[in-house]
């Protein structure tokens, strides 16, 4: 928790709360008394916010920071689903006593998140219950991108998934910030969520910066969203 006075840990976690796209729909003063039931918590770089070897119960709001969601095999092989900065979702909303959670979820780097208890979320949206509808539409939101990845996974080559995760991510990040940028992800990171090797992630782009459809600068890749876009549609 914030080390500061109850009412100034309300107040700051009510003006975090105002830059969700979920939550910041809702009045201030609604944002002030969510505000009272919410955690403030930090994670340094590399540290687990949840495993699945948790239950379900804990709602995260990213508030600063970039984390991943992973699921990790037997013999550590990673498959990386996606990487989120904020402000997102992360976590399951279902009761503590059920099934344990869908992934791990990692901070990539030091994040700043906001937690709120699947029953306490409960009594909030039975005041509160446009927010049910943010959230169901923030959800269905995920289930569609992870759709998306699957069938990328089932039916296009390596090739085609590596241009699909920079076309996401500079896409996101142009509506975002208005640059096509793929800024801070490393090759293998790329590759993960792709999932594919770091070499075949680092010849694809190497293959595109030679097209002209991206240009790399140090950890930064510039896309074209239009020739990069008609690439893909192309096969």
């Amino acid at each position: 928790m914030l080390d500061m006075p109850h009412a100034t840990v309300r107040d700051t976690i009510a003006h975090l709360l105002q830059k969700d796209a979920v939550f910041g729909r809702l009045p201030l003063s609604d944002l002030e008394a969510i505000a009272t039931v919410m955690t403030y918590r930090e994670f340094p770089k590399g540290s687990f916010i949840a495993t699945r070897n948790d239950r379900g119960g804990i709602l995260y709001l990213l508030v600063s920071g970039r984390a991943k969601l992973t699921i990790a095999s037997p013999v550590g092989k990673e498959l990386a689903l996606s990487y989120v900065e904020p402000p997102a979702l992360l976590g399951d909303i279902r009761d503590s006593g059920s099934r344990h959670r869908a992934t791990d979820i990692i901070a990539v780097s030091d994040v700043e998140v906001l937690g709120i208890e699947a029953r306490d979320l409960v009594h909030v949206i039975s005041v509160q219950p446009e927010l049910a509808v943010e959230l169901i539409g923030s959800m269905s939101d995920r289930i569609h991108q992870l759709t998306t990845r699957l069938e990328d996974m089932a039916f296009h080559d390596a090739t085609h998934r590596v241009k699909r995760v920079l076309l996401n991510i500079a896409t996101a990040s142009y509506e975002a910030r208005g640059l096509p940028v793929v800024e801070g992800f490393t090759h293998y990171e790329i590759a993960t969520l792709a999932g594919t090797s770091r070499e075949t992630a680092s010849r694809v782009v190497s293959n595109l910066a030679r097209d002209g459809l991206v240009a790399t600068k140090g950890r930064k890749i510039v896309v074209d969203l239009l020739g990069l876009r008609d690439a893909l549609e192309a096969g």
